[in-house]
């Protein structure tokens, strides 16, 4: 919800609050623009509107907007490291592009193995991602960051039955930029440069946008990006191996408007990563000899076509229909192949095509009023992992999984107070084997879902709220599991929570303003095949449980966001049968993190300073020396950022900014990340718009 100050009874304006150094912008400031401050612009003269993050009082879905003005802040080298500030979302192996994973509450990616499970829902411009388990080398979040203006995570389930059945972790909803967000009034064209420079991994990027829109009618973006990282170092100097990249990325979207009432839109997005001689393991520089090296190309690719409809003499007619594909591709060669397996020379293809039709109708029954979003998608997902053979690895079994859903989400005002949101899907999935050698072709395999929940929320005053969730989600088996007994298993999971939030304004002075958000959650897992005890046993039944809490305050001298997250999690019992009650090796460790920041010379100049700790984890059954699931160290690590966008003068227009991360240069690793975390890196980008 919008935090609005008021100053000499006029709405303040939205500040930039950015991730960025005051040491390093000051080397790159030229004298001009500290001479503004001379001729009128006092340094502890300040306007501020809102802190870095908003917090949602306003919904009941514990979820978490990063918007244009953030991103650009956090000057992020991989889409991954734009998400490790919510509360309980933690990165895996996120300094790469490729390999690195998101867990949300202890769920979604699996350390060390795989990239993502069903329980966490990537969703790129409304097109959820399908490439699942792909051993040691899977990755949903290989995306250019630059490519987008929104991202919303949200932690449990509310916000992915219009995406998945089984997204009882949370859902990841990333949106692109559009060639409105670079056009002023009037304006017909304009064009963006973007340069930046990262010291830990002699890092560079060049980002170009041009948007162009004639009349009102047509619109249209050209997106071109380019980064190449070299190795980063730890805080020790040493060398994190496997943590080069490079990756262009392209973006085409066109919109016309054929009338007030209809509208289409056509987007192509594509990412690409080419490496040459590399670990085939993206999650860690073991040793060459146990796993080898390969050239690896990865390609990743979301495109659809949309026709949107909404008569200006209906509110019961807000109609999408959309023609979507996601295509996913990991080509392998082996360069160097120990053991001669197949597992090297493998490529990884996921192909998903679909067609959706959405509806938002508006209405009252009584004394209520109803949003219902409705919406049916069917598709087909085809999925091959072909050797040099010609036929599947049987590490990554292929075929095609085609698929019907239907879902509706009814947002019910029950009182000016009083919001209730049920939610409803069923899915059907008929998965077939194809070239697999250990299962004939046509062998198929059909299963159903009805999954779903409701929330509520209610205002106990105009400041206090309180919420609640109750939820229920089915993880149906993946294509990976055709080959194995798993194709019979469907994993349940039921979810409750609880919180309460405070908006409130004039609280310690006549200018300032307080938000609030708590969230404690339970999730029982039944049936459970996903996550391995070792031994070929896996937890059937686990209990998770924890808490969030987000919280912002504004004043008119400073600004402080606070985000902090509790994840537990027991293992209850074992596919064997075993009773058990053991920590579940997946959760992972308390964090919290502090943002103190201010801004400066009439909203030009914004200065944050972060504290991020990561308390010790040691909640975990591994003894093993090398896994990523072994006990972790606590550590607090600190940023600091100015950002210097000047509004007047021969720099009107450019956008400075600059950031040290990892500030004292502190050795530390991440539970559930194979390897070390980043050591101090200086960055600097610096922006046009013509």
């Amino acid at each position: 919800m919008t935090h609005v100050l008021r100053h000499a009874g006029e709405r303040v304006t939205k500040t930039r609050n950015l991730l960025i150094t005051t040491t390093a912008l000051t080397l790159c400031l030229p004298i001009q623009a500290f001479a503004q401050s001379a001729e009128g612009v006092e340094l502890d003269e300040l306007f501020i509107g809102e802190s870095r993050r908003d917090v949602a009082t306003d919904t009941a879905a514990p979820e978490t907007t990063i918007d244009q003005e953030e991103l650009d802040g956090r000057q992020a080298t991989t889409f991954g490291e734009l998400l490790d500030t919510v509360p309980n979302v933690t990165l895996l192996n996120g300094n790469t592009p490729q390999g690195g994973g998101v867990s949300i509450r202890g769920l979604g990616s699996q350390a060390g193995l795989y990239s993502t499970d069903g329980t966490v829902a990537v969703v790129i411009d409304g097109v959820t991602s399908g490439a699942e388990e792909i051993y040691r080398n899977g990755s949903v979040l290989a995306l250019e960051p630059e490519l987008f203006k929104e991202i919303t995570v949200t932690r449990g389930p509310s916000g992915g039955f219009r995406y998945s059945s089984g997204a009882s972790g949370g859902t990841i909803e990333a949106t692109t930029k559009d060639a409105s967000d670079f056009l002023e009034d009037g304006d017909t064209f304009a064009f963006r440069q973007k340069l930046g420079y990262e010291t830990n991994g002699n890092s560079r990027l060049s980002t170009s946008i041009f948007a162009f829109a004639p009349d009102d009618k047509f619109e249209a973006l050209l997106f071109y990006g380019f980064r190449d990282a070299r190795e980063r170092e730890d805080g020790n100097g040493n060398r994190l191996i496997g943590t080069e990249f490079k990756q262009t990325a392209g973006l085409a979207k066109f919109s016309y408007r054929l009338n007030p009432e209809s509208k289409f839109t056509f987007s192509y997005l594509e990412n690409t990563i080419p490496e040459r001689d590399v670990l085939y393991n993206v999650f860690d520089g073991v040793v060459d000899a146990f796993f080898g090296r390969v050239d690896r190309d990865i390609d990743d690719t979301t495109a659809y076509l949309e026709y949107a409809y909404a008569p200006t003499d209906s509110n019961l007619i807000d109609l999408t229909a959309r023609l979507q594909f996601k295509r996913e591709d990991i080509k392998l060669d082996p360069v160097f192949n120990p053991f001669m397996t197949d597992l090297l020379e493998a490529d990884h293809l996921t192909e998903t095509t679909s067609f959706l039709v959405t509806n938002v109708s508006r209405f009252d029954t009584g004394s209520m009023n109803h949003e219902l979003t409705v919406g049916v998608e069917i598709g087909e997902r085809e999925r091959s992992s072909l050797t040099d053979a010609g036929i599947n690895d049987t590490a990554a079994p292929g075929g095609m999984d085609r698929y019907l859903a239907f879902y509706l989400v009814d947002e019910i005002a029950v009182t000016d107070r009083l919001t209730i949101t049920p939610s409803l899907r069923y899915e059907h999935q008929e998965l077939t084997s194809d070239n697999n050698p250990a299962l004939a072709d046509g062998t198929s395999f059909s299963d159903y879902s009805w999954t779903g929940g409701i929330n509520a929320f209610y205002d106990i005053n105009d400041r206090v709220s309180v919420f609640g969730t109750v939820a229920y989600n089915e993880n149906m088996p993946l294509l990976d599991n055709i080959t194995n007994a798993n194709v019979n298993n469907t994993e349940r999971a039921t979810t409750l929570e609880f919180g309460a939030s405070y908006e409130g304004f004039d609280i310690f002075t006549s200018e300032d303003s307080l938000s609030a958000k708590v969230t404690v959650y339970s999730t029982q897992i039944r049936s459970g095949r996903t996550y391995s005890l070792g031994g070929g046993t896996f937890a059937s039944d686990v209990d998770l449980y924890g808490l969030e809490l987000e919280a912002s305050y504004v004043n008119p001298a400073f600004y402080v966001d606070l985000a902090a997250g509790i994840n537990r999690g027991k293992v209850k019992g074992i596919s064997n049968g075993t009773a058990a009650n053991q920590d579940f090796n997946y959760t992972t460790a308390d964090n919290i993190e502090l943002t103190i920041g201010k801004v400066f010379m009439d909203e030009q100049l914004d200065v944050a300073f972060s504290i991020d700790h990561n308390f010790a984890n040691d909640r975990t059954t591994t003894t093993s020396a090398t896994s990523p699931l072994r006990a972790s160290q606590s550590y607090t690590l600190f940023d600091v950022g100015v950002g210097y966008i000047p509004n007047q003068g021969a720099l009107e227009g450019l956008e400075f900014r600059a950031s040290i991360d990892n500030i004292l240069d502190k050795n530390y690793r991440q539970f559930g990340s194979s390897r070390n975390g980043s050591g101090r890196n200086f960055k600097l980008t610096v922006a046009k718009t013509f």
